[in-house]
């Protein structure tokens, strides 16, 4: 996999030397997040299969640059894939091109097609009918992921998990309609979808009517694929099918595969390159623009399985400010996220496990390879655990940000807990759409997070195991092994923030190995626990995020290396405010198994 970089559009090349090449347009915002690795995995095995694929990112979207406020994002996305397809052609030199769309991207595959002309074949998977079915579906998805006021907002915008498309955004994709096209976008057409759906049904009558040729295959797995980025399992079958059919009698190559340049975008304040390091891990390093060095560097792990742009982007838009502020962030996949492949060593659970400090040690070479060293390591849930426990035995860290983290000793209790979580999610999800779209989207408090009567039994289960753990872990004055390691921290010199949503169940999870409000560690030099109001597990507003961005800020950006005074507990609307009153124990377990947020 090599990086490619397109007059801002960005992406992620697979080399093959095959004549027919396959440009992939992945879908948008949240479903991007679930989708990832089933479309890098789909990269692979066309590669395999000897046919070069580009996947593309366009403008405004993943780790692409960004687009004016007022720019027409439709033109845009357009262009850039336009602009991909004659990479292929003219750069990889292939003699025949498929086009290939999933969700959103299906229907910018198709306008596309239908701009270049001479567009081989076309793959759609999972396609709208039109922009306007394309809007509706994303409204009813919001009620289904989103508990923090997403969804259609005042404005006509929609918003999921904090990925925005605005209403004139909107009103431009409602021009395209896969069922009014006049002339065939490309002379083959793959339908990949719910075979027997009236809309499946009146996209390909649609096609054939232009004389396309039109076939159509059911999209297995995609409940599983779509239900949430971590719970996320990639389609396989469907991955198969759709390698199979396309690479069926491929030409030959007429030109050796090409050696890409430095895959460089750059913005306000900042420039990007995309690097592959370690054993195939992706990641993109964002640097202060101009000539003066970095005053800092930081590496940005990935949470749950979210790929390295972050949920609501907020890698990608964090990164940026920081570099703007004389900071150099390298945001990356470990192995099996995102656009990392997985090695063959790799857990299914490999969010908490050991093998992820490799992984972490690997971005800390890589940065040293840059010159930058002394890096900070900032991760949010699953991604803190890995930032403390790596922190805790690699000197060359020089500090942490832990946001949210809801785990700090990995133990199977955890790992039945998040098992059970994953494996149940797809089959809720599928249901709650079912319902939704039953119901047109009216769907009153049906949300993932909004299911007391479901969670009784585990109030009992983890409420009771919460308090024996408090019991336990509370008496003695001998710290704990994560006490200990905080201690560790501060003694050799590594600045620590902890950033807790309100009401989150990661306040409970820190409150069980340092205390209430986590006195046992508040003292220490360098640490300081930042309170988030009105957010939640993942910090979707754009509130919450600018509160972690202006924390980032003054604590890379600001004062150089060093202690200092640090004020040990602050909430991110009242700098001054005291540490509130101590939890009780019932609050706490209640906070564990009420708090918003999804268990990664």
């Amino acid at each position: 996999m090599e990086a490619i970089a397109l007059d801002g559009s960005v992406g992620w090349f697979h080399p093959a030397n095959g004549g027919r090449g396959v440009v992939v347009v992945g879908a948008h915002g949240y479903e991007d997040l679930c989708s990832r690795v089933t479309l890098r995995t789909l990269g692979d095995e066309l590669a395999a299969a000897g046919l070069p694929t580009l996947r593309i990112e366009p403008r405004d979207t993943g780790d692409a640059a960004d687009l004016p406020i007022d720019a027409d994002r439709t033109a845009a996305w357009i262009a850039d894939v336009v602009g991909a397809v004659r990479w292929m052609r003219e750069a990889v030199g292939v003699g025949e091109v498929v086009l290939l769309g999933l969700r959103l991207g299906a229907l910018l595959a198709s306008a596309a097609a239908t701009e270049l002309g001479g567009v081989d074949r076309l793959v759609l998977m999972a396609p709208p009918a039109s922009g306007r079915a394309h809007t509706r579906e994303l409204s009813i998805l919001a009620r289904l992921v989103d508990a923090t006021g997403g969804g259609i907002l005042p404005d006509g915008a929609i918003d999921i998990a904090g990925f925005r498309l605005d209403a004139a955004t909107l009103a431009r994709l409602e021009a395209i309609d896969l069922t009014m096209l006049r002339h065939a976008p490309a002379p083959e057409v793959l339908l990949v979808g719910d075979v027997g759906s009236t809309g499946l049904g009146r996209i390909a009558t649609a096609l054939e009517a232009t004389g396309a040729r039109v076939e159509t295959t059911a999209f297995s797995g995609y409940a599983r694929m779509m239900c949430d980025p971590t719970a996320s399992e990639p389609a396989l079958d469907t991955v198969a099918d759709v390698v199979r059919r396309l690479a069926t009698d491929p030409p030959a190559a007429t030109i050796a595969p090409p050696k890409p340049a430095v895959a460089r975008i750059s913005g306000d304040g900042w420039v990007e390159e995309r690097v592959v390091f370690g054993d195939g891990l992706a990641g993109v390093l964002c640097l202060p623009a101009g000539p003066s060095a970095p005053r800092r560097a930081a590496i940005w792990l990935n949470s749950g399985r979210n790929p390295h742009i972050g949920w609501a982007r907020q890698a990608v838009d964090l990164s940026r400010r920081l570099a703007r502020s004389g900071v150099a962030v390298l945001r990356m996949d470990l192995a099996g996220i995102g656009d990392s492949p997985a090695h063959a060593h790799t857990p299914p659970l490999a969010l908490y496990h050991e093998v992820g400090k490799a992984d972490v040690v690997a971005a800390i070479e890589e940065m040293a390879r840059h010159g930058l060293t002394r890096p900070w390591l900032i991760g949010a849930c699953s991604g803190a655990y890995q930032a403390f426990h790596t922190a805790v035995g690699d000197e060359r860290v020089a500090g942490i940000v832990s946001i949210n983290q809801l785990c700090f000793v990995w133990d199977a209790s955890y790992a039945v807990h998040l098992s059970a979580w994953m494996r149940a999610r797809p089959h809720e999800f599928e249901s709650e759409a079912k319902r939704a779209e039953e119901s047109d989207g009216a769907i009153a408090g049906a949300g993932p997070l909004d299911r007391p009567w479901r969670l009784a039994k585990r109030v009992v289960r983890i409420g009771l195991d919460t308090y024996r753990r408090l019991k336990n872990s509370g008496g003695s004055r001998r710290p704990g092994p994560i006490e200990q390691g905080f201690r560790t921290l501060a003694a050799r010199g590594v600045a620590v923030s902890i950033v807790l949503s309100e009401g989150d169940k990661a306040v409970g999870e820190l409150e069980l190995h340092t205390g209430r409000e986590g006195a046992r560690i508040a003292g220490l030099p360098g640490l300081e626990i930042l309170r988030i109001p009105n957010a939640d597990h993942s910090l979707t507003s754009a509130a919450a995020r600018a509160a972690l961005g202006d924390h980032l800020v003054a604590r890379l950006a600001g004062a150089e290396e060093g202690h200092g005074h640090i004020d040990a507990h602050r909430r991110a609307d009242d700098p001054g405010r005291a540490p509130t009153e101590p939890l009780s124990p019932f609050t706490i377990a209640a906070r564990m198994v009420f708090g918003r947020g999804l268990a990664t």
